[in-house]
């Protein structure tokens, strides 16, 4: 019974219609809202995690600050 519904649902995507779909210009400020969002996450990330990240690359041990002593 599988390999029926198999061919079905591949022989209902060969023969789909086109869709003539509007996109509306919310559609593309919400991608260009969605870019920002990541590319500010990937730099407050990078920015949390650059002296780890220096530390590892260059081989030298993190600096501690001497108010971390909590």
């Amino acid at each position: 019974m599988k390999p029926v519904i198999l061919l079905a649902t591949l022989a209902l995507m060969l023969i789909s219609a086109p869709a003539f779909a509007y996109i509306d210009p919310g559609t593309g400020s919400f991608l260009v809202q969605g870019i920002i969002a990541v590319v500010i996450g990937v730099g407050v990330t990078g920015k949390l995690y650059w002296s780890k990240i220096k530390a590892f690359l260059t081989g030298k041990p993190i600096e501690q600050d001497e108010d971390d002593d909590e």
